[in-house]
């Protein structure tokens, strides 16, 4: 069997602060063997209010944003282990390659991508 070596701390950065982002961030804030590292959102005031979320908590992550390639910024760092995925469902697949080809390991939120009706007739 084939397996990933065990993280003892996941460092996770989070792309995506709208809709799913902010709750997945919450729940993420509260697991022990969890840092989380860095945020990001196309929108500045989306990350900056992510990050108010976790005033009083240990995490204190960096921010990206403003840019459409901030997100890549971000991935590209050597600190992360896991990039956590929660941007409209178009961007899931080219984000989590990318995530992946940089060595990291990729949660999507679901759905990562989706089918043509036409396809299916």
């Amino acid at each position: 069997m084939c397996t990933a070596p065990k993280i003892e701390t996941v460092r996770i950065g989070f792309i995506g602060l709208g809709m799913r982002g902010p709750g997945a961030v919450n729940r993420m804030s509260k697991i022990e063997s969890v840092e989380i590292k860095a945020l990001c959102d196309l929108r500045p005031e989306q990350a900056e209010k992510a990050k108010a979320m976790l005033a009083g908590t240990p995490h204190n992550p960096d921010l990206y944003s403003g840019s459409d390639n901030a997100w890549k910024e971000m991935v590209n760092r050597d600190d992360l282990d896991l990039i956590y995925i929660a941007t409209p469902w178009d961007w899931h697949v080219p984000m989590a390659v990318y995530a992946m080809e940089a060595g990291k390991n990729a949660a999507v939120e679901v759905p990562a991508a989706k089918t043509i009706d036409e396809c299916w007739e």
